[in-house]
């Protein structure tokens, strides 16, 4: 716990998690000192479950060749 009061309006920070930022919702909302949003880790779309990846043949023709 590093702050009980807001750094920027002096409020009481109630909560665990606002104390340990040391300003509260309200002023972080007008602030914009917000976290970075959490950005989930993209899966590959080119994989389907079932197939698998023919390798590439030196030479071998392909459509693009014809």
């Amino acid at each position: 716990m590093t702050a009980p009061a807001c750094r920027v309006c002096g409020r009481l920070l109630r909560s665990e998690k606002w104390r340990a930022r040391g300003i509260g919702p309200v002023c972080a909302r007008r602030t914009g000192d917000r976290p970075p949003p959490r950005i989930p880790t993209p899966t590959p779309d080119h994989h389907v479950d079932g197939q698998d990846e023919l390798p590439l043949i030196h030479l071998q023709p392909t459509l693009w060749s014809l």
